[in-house]
């Protein structure tokens, strides 16, 4: 009957030896870290189509100009070589602008997989070492 009733008791305490809360916190620090990379990914989407949009108006503005009726026929020349000019610095200004946020975005996402990996690594640490103290005092408790 000892037997048995020591048996149960290490079962019992084996169940306690992990610590529920413990757990909780790491799903907190998940969840924390999905919350931050979900809100870089909705500015990072939100600059991109602020980004565009500038881009296209710009664009359509340009191509308005260039549709302008001209008196002179060597002007419609001008006006084309004016319009392809305007339309590269559009197209180069655009994909640094466009550089620009996503290393932004990259930074942001390395920095918070970094620290999201330390505060995991630090709690499952502090969730072992609760256990194995626990385990520790168990043992000397059966013994």
């Amino acid at each position: 009957m000892a037997t048995k009733q020591n048996t149960k008791s290490a079962a019992n305490d084996i169940q306690n030896l992990f610590d529920p809360q413990g757990y909780q916190n790491v799903f907190k620090t998940m969840a924390s870290s999905n919350e931050r990379l979900t809100q870089v990914m909705v500015d990072t989407g939100t600059r991109s189509t602020d980004i565009f949009s500038e881009a296209m108006k710009e664009g359509f503005e340009n191509m308005r100009e260039f549709a302008q009726v001209r008196d002179e026929p060597a002007a419609y020349g001008q006006a084309y070589g004016t319009f392809v000019q305007k339309q590269m610095e559009l197209v180069m200004r655009t994909a640094q602008d466009f550089a620009g946020v996503t290393q932004e975005a990259a930074r942001h996402s390395a920095d918070m997989a970094s620290e999201t990996g330390r505060e995991i690594a630090d709690k499952a640490m502090a969730n072992a070492e609760s256990a194995a103290d626990k385990a520790g005092s168990a043992a000397k408790k059966a013994a």
